[in-house]
């Protein structure tokens, strides 16, 4: 769990640094150094890659300003070993502002975002209704352009853990479209709204 004050969380709206994070490897060391500080050896490991091969993705997330080095260690042989972290605890991507070659890379993740939620909502207001592809990429799009808009209200530091900062940002982005419902799609509006219900 990450102990130290950090700067909480940023959007991303530079294409070039958006595009270092297309590869989902490198999503998932940010993750890993969000956490806490580990050397090359320590991912190579947990990643079950080579050290070349994490070598090569931590120079280009440093090289685009994601992470930074924490801290050096000397070993007993004279060998230095650098410990990375990222620089903020959480990054999201702004796709309103990416080229549609970007964009598309980071649709299948707003998708499964969506789908869960649209799953759990089905399960809290026995919903029936059926979205259709169409309705669930508008409403991915909605929900990522949401929570943009609410990491804004995140961009203080933060002293606890990245997933609980995450789950807060997430939370306060279905807050504000419970709120909103008529900026959703048909049938994930009447999902909303029966949600919404529930919550009064």
């Amino acid at each position: 769990m990450a102990s130290d004050v950090k700067k909480s969380a940023e959007v991303i709206t530079d294409p070039e640094k958006a595009k270092v994070l297309v590869d989902p490897m490198r999503r998932e060391m940010m993750r890993l150094l969000a956490e806490r500080p580990m050397t090359e050896k320590e991912l190579a490991i947990t990643l079950g890659l080579s050290d070349p091969s994490v070598g090569y993705h931590l120079r280009i997330l440093k090289e685009s300003g994601l992470i930074q080095i924490a801290r050096k260690e000397v070993e007993e042989h004279g060998i230095v070993q650098k410990f990375y972290q990222t620089k903020v605890l959480a990054y999201f991507i702004d796709g309103r502002v990416m080229p549609l070659e970007i964009e598309r890379y980071f649709m299948p993740v707003s998708l499964e975002r969506a789908r869960g939620i649209i799953a759990t909502l089905k399960i809290i207001t026995g919903g029936p209704e059926q979205v259709s592809t169409e309705q669930l990429e508008k409403f991915s799009k909605i929900l990522s352009s949401t929570i943009v808009r609410i990491v804004s209200k995140y961009s203080k530091n933060w002293s606890g853990d990245s997933e609980e900062l995450i789950n807060m940002i997430y939370r306060d982005a279905l807050i504000y479209l419970l709120d909103k419902p008529d900026l959703l799609p048909e049938k994930v509006q009447d999902l909303f709204i029966n949600a919404g219900k529930r919550r009064k």
